[in-house]
């Protein structure tokens, strides 16, 4: 019974933390669906870092919904381009 209760909740838990913190972008149309979302920013920056920095000094929510760039780029270091990231206000 315990063992059941231990697969019941991490099938819960592990999926919301894969989520949570993003390492790869998003496909665009999934990233576009992010940035029409109420209460959404849209955020541009260097690479993710940049947009992290960016989102942090506005006092954005963290971790980001998602990003995106049209070179899919955003997660080589160092940054060669822009990036978007969705954040929660």
């Amino acid at each position: 019974m315990l063992r059941f209760l231990l697969l019941i909740t991490a099938s819960f838990i592990f999926p919301l933390g894969a989520q949570a913190a993003p390492s790869q972008e998003t496909k665009e149309n999934d990233f576009l669906d992010l940035v029409d979302g109420q209460g959404h920013v849209l955020v541009q920056g260097q690479g993710v870092d940049g947009v992290n920095a960016k989102a942090r000094a506005q006092g954005l929510r963290f971790p980001a919904l998602g990003y995106w760039s049209p070179e899919g780029h955003c997660f080589v270091k160092p940054a060669p381009g822009e990036c978007n990231g969705v954040f929660k206000r």
